[in-house]
């Protein structure tokens, strides 16, 4: 749907709309697949040991943020990779 909204932005071009639309829908899934369940780490969880509140520190969610954040990017790079679509970092200018 975002693909869609912002298409109609004159400087926004796609050279295959439908990969664009698919793919593009799929690359930006993977963030949901990794990002919902993290959330319930963020969450106070109960340990199940002595049914305690274990306090989740500034720290720990950064340590997890990463952890989550570097997730998503093996997964981007895997189905890239599986996919077939080259890297392309920058256009070299003649």
């Amino acid at each position: 749907m975002e693909t869609l909204t912002i298409s109609s932005f004159p400087y926004y071009s796609f050279e295959d709309r439908n990969m664009a639309y698919s793919i593009g829908s799929a690359f930006y899934g993977i963030y949901f697949l990794v990002s919902f369940p993290a959330f319930l780490e963020f969450d106070e969880e109960i340990d199940n040991t002595n049914l305690e509140r274990k306090r989740v520190t500034i720290w720990d969610t950064f340590v997890q943020s990463c952890g989550y954040g570097m997730i998503i990017m093996c997964l981007l790079d895997f189905v890239r990779l599986c996919t077939g679509i080259p890297l392309i970092v920058g256009e070299m200018s003649n």
